[in-house]
């Protein structure tokens, strides 16, 4: 996958948790077509719990960086996808009703000046 880098702190990567981070980024540039960029920061702290961040770079839009702690890394990695894929819905609904904002004045106008001569 391009543009997916996958980083490890302080203990060595495995294949399968390499592939399953791979996998489970890639789902979220699915989700989002506008991510130029995803970083998955592995690992360990002090009471040997996993620690995993994400850092999303959108285009035209917010640096989005979750962040989780859990004793199980494939928790960890499935807990930081969910609030990365939160965070995303909240932008995208965030464009869309922008969206909406700039058409609805215009049809609100244009219905208000036919109505008001007829009348």
């Amino acid at each position: 996958m391009e543009n997916i880098t996958i980083v490890a702190r302080h203990l060595n990567i495995t294949d399968a948790i390499k592939n399953y981070a791979l996998q489970k980024a890639g789902k979220i540039k699915k989700f989002f077509e506008w991510i130029l960029q995803i970083q998955v920061t592995l690992d360990i702290g002090g009471d040997n719990n996993h620690i995993v961040e994400m850092i999303v770079s959108i285009s035209r839009g917010p640096t989005l960086v979750a962040e989780v702690s859990n004793p199980d890394m494939y928790r960890a990695i499935d807990l930081v996808v969910n609030k990365i894929e939160a965070q995303l819905k909240k932008h995208k609904g965030k464009i869309q009703s922008k969206i909406v904002r700039r058409k609805k004045p215009a049809t609100n106008e244009m219905g208000g000046l036919e109505g008001g001569p007829e009348a």
